[in-house]
């Protein structure tokens, strides 16, 4: 199945999903919720409870990073309000088809899209079934089939753009506790 997932994209120029200083590399990626904890069985909802706070880290570009799962796989993700589309690289497409989280079927196609130097390229689309984000006393925030472009470089931050953070509840950061509170 990689084979031909890679062979799908292999014709393609993907767009490299950097926003931002590419001296900075995220975090180490690591499980985030331990092993008894099972992300595929929590039921469909968007908001868990009245407020989800949320975890993030500051990191030296200015961008947040949070923990998200992405089809049951845990990964840190930075939130980036100025990118427009969700952005994996090939690393961790290449993880979630290895752990069957993610298949040619998911495969939207190419799509035309912006760099911040403004030339165009064209980009592979995937959908990702789940995103799960973590927030603190066993509350979540769940979206449902998200679209995300995949870089070829595996060394490109993994991003939450605005095809995510438009979508979810009101939000602010708060940065003496170090948590985004997330409001029905």
């Amino acid at each position: 199945m990689m084979k031909k997932i890679l062979f799908a994209m292999a014709g393609m120029a993907i767009l490299l999903c950097v926003s931002c200083d590419s001296k900075q590399k995220p975090s180490p990626r690591k499980s985030v919720w331990g092993e008894n904890v099972d992300t595929t069985t929590v039921a469909e909802v968007k908001l868990s409870g009245e407020k989800v706070l949320v975890p993030f880290k500051r990191m030296e570009s200015g961008l947040a990073e949070v923990q998200v799962s992405l089809n049951g796989v845990p990964f840190n993700m930075w939130w980036d309000t100025g990118a427009s589309v969700t952005c994996i690289s090939l690393l961790e497409l290449q993880k979630l088809a290895k752990e069957d989280k993610i298949s040619l079927d998911d495969y939207k196609g190419p799509a035309f899209s912006t760099i911040a130097d403004g030339s165009t390229t064209e980009s592979a689309i995937f959908t990702i079934k789940e995103i799960y984000i973590q927030g603190q006393d066993n509350k979540y925030l769940i979206l449902k089939d998200v679209d995300a472009m995949v870089s070829p470089s595996a060394k490109a931050p993994l991003l939450i753009g605005q095809n995510v953070i438009s979508n979810l509840p009101k939000h602010s950061f708060n940065e003496s506790t170090g948590v985004i509170e997330f409001e029905k």
